[in-house]
């Protein structure tokens, strides 16, 4: 028998004789090291012993409540600085991924989808012309004999384009503001709605258009001129004869207004919208949607490097604003306009902002905590209280006292505990359980080692198991002896005795094991020996 355990014994039996004032109790070592028993004191003795001899009666209950309030502060403080830590690391890398500003970007996707906007209402206005202009009653108006009447027969005209076009869905989102018809030299044959403009030099004022009209090809630019009240967005066609020469041209004027920057803000991006065109003092805004403010507006000369390039230009915004500048490309040359989009930013990587979310985090995972030790304390400490009240009561004299507790964790030292006391009081186990089944007492003559049964391999067949074969062909003696062996070695290994454990009754218990197990699952089954941890486990392998 090991020294250690031999120490324990021999303490634990003398601790429950002292209690015995008229008790003696002797321990001997012979010379193959076995432990003697002493004689089984007497209830009463023990009894009146522990009330004559109060240092006997262990720790009290304010101690053990000092004990659980410990290790649940223990506990406690454990996980509280787990969650401290998980804390501190989310609201770093919050701060390092996010950024001081969440809406980043924004400002740029607006003025993008913005230029996209006005570009396709004038590439399809463009489109539209194309089709008009390919009409046989276009050229009536430059056919006419005088110029009188070609400039009637172009009202006429215009009037009836203004009216094809309230009913056609290229200008569902815009309305044509003017539609004018000049000749191949870009004189003004006449407009919608009105006898103005009749011999006005507009290619002169547009050079880029009448170029445009003259190569045979569709366009749109911005014509800002205050002197003859121009504020717009122009889409433009030429006009052919029968032999396919180019007479004239057709443009559509659209407003570039407050109201047009408002629903093409709504269009896409709901925020701030504005447009600047090149004056003498720098760009100057000539139109803006709802939102802009003043502070906003005194901030456009800075997008004026959009104008040379087809690339978003940061504003220079105060405060938490985000702006951005994209040069009008489509329109003329791409440098007659630029539009501007501001967001306001919303700062989501500043300590404040971030911090009282995470502290709300940390005390919600403080509460947790809490909770959560309360509960292991419970399941911990109250069975180890129970052994300890179960113990001070077999010292004071309760011999007959057992425990029973159904723990997955202490389970196994209950066992132990109620065998220990039945070797050192003396006491037989008794030799059925409660449905009259044999049960094994704690003697060297029987095997009372629980037998840990590993079930994985119970639902494989024969020859889904490499080892089966050999199991299934070992002789009976040899196999019963081999697991024998093998079981005592690994007791060994993790330290628990072996000295009791005999042949026989060892395998008459796992002879009714592999009785029981075959009953269960209709096969018969033989046991390989494993060591899990601090366990030593029969595994069921099938051999059929």
């Amino acid at each position: 028998m090991p020294l250690g355990r031999l120490i324990i014994l021999s303490t634990l039996q003398c601790t429950i004789a002292e209690c015995n004032d008229s008790a003696e109790v002797a321990v001997q070592l012979d010379q193959a090291g076995e432990y003697c028993r002493p004689p089984q004191p007497s209830a009463n003795v023990n009894r009146l012993a522990a009330l004559r001899n109060p240092s006997h009666q262990g720790p009290s209950r304010q101690d053990h409540q000092e004990g659980t309030r410990f290790m649940r502060g223990t506990i406690i403080g454990v996980f509280t600085i787990v969650v401290l830590v998980v804390t501190a690391l989310s609201f770093g890398l919050m701060r390092a991924t996010l950024g001081d500003v969440s809406n980043k970007g924004e400002a740029q996707r607006a003025v993008t989808a913005a230029v996209a906007q006005l570009q396709v209402e004038g590439l399809r206005i463009e489109r539209w012309l194309g089709v008009q202009t390919a009409k046989a009653d276009i050229r009536d108006p430059f056919e006419a004999g005088s110029a009188n009447a070609r400039s009637e027969s172009a009202t006429t005209m215009a009037n009836t384009l203004q009216v094809r076009a309230e009913s056609d869905p290229a200008f569902a989102t815009v309305a044509p503001t003017l539609i004018v018809m000049f000749d191949a030299k870009g004189v003004v044959a006449g407009r919608n709605r009105s006898a103005l403009m009749r011999g006005d030099k507009l290619g002169e004022r547009h050079k880029l258009m009448l170029e445009t009209i003259l190569a045979g090809a569709t366009g749109s630019d911005v014509w800002i001129d205050k002197a003859h009240n121009e504020q717009m967005l122009a889409s433009y066609a030429p006009v052919r004869d029968g032999t396919g020469t180019i007479i004239g041209g057709i443009a559509v004027g659209t407003a570039l207004s407050n109201e047009r920057m408002q629903q093409t803000s709504e269009a896409t991006s709901k925020l701030a919208l504005f447009v600047a065109v090149k004056s003498a003092d720098g760009l100057q805004m000539i139109a803006e949607s709802e939102s802009v403010t003043d502070e906003m507006a005194a901030a456009a000369p800075s997008g004026d490097g959009a104008m040379n390039t087809d690339q978003v230009v940061e504003l220079h915004l105060p405060g938490n604003w985000d702006g951005a500048a994209k040069s009008l490309a489509g329109y003329g040359d791409g440098n007659r306009a630029v539009v501007m989009a501001v967001a306001q930013a919303r700062l989501v990587g500043s300590f404040s902002a971030l911090l009282w979310p995470l502290i709300g985090v940390f005390l919600l995972g403080l509460v947790m905590t809490a909770v959560g030790a309360h509960l292991i304390d419970g399941y911990i400490s109250r069975p180890i209280s129970d052994l300890e009240d179960g113990l001070l009561a077999v010292i004071n004299g309760q011999t007959d006292l057992r425990f029973e507790l159904d723990h997955k964790v202490l389970g196994g030292l209950v066992f132990r505990v109620n065998s220990l006391l039945n070797q050192l009081l003396g006491v037989r186990e008794e030799e059925t359980d409660a449905e009259g089944r044999p049960s094994m007492g704690p003697s060297s003559s029987s095997f009372t080692d629980a037998m840990e049964l590993d079930e994985r391999m119970v639902s494989l067949s024969y020859e889904d198991v490499q080892d089966a074969r050999g199991l299934r062909d070992e002789a009976p003696e040899d196999y019963y002896k081999r697991i024998f062996d093998e079981y005592l070695a690994a007791k060994r290994t993790i330290g628990d005795p072996v000295d009791h454990i005999k042949f026989a009754p060892f395998m008459q218990r796992v002879k009714s094991s592999e009785y029981e197990l075959k009953h269960k699952h209709s096969k018969p089954f033989r046991y390989q020996i494993e060591q899990k941890g601090g366990e030593v486990v029969f595994v069921a392998v099938p051999l059929a």
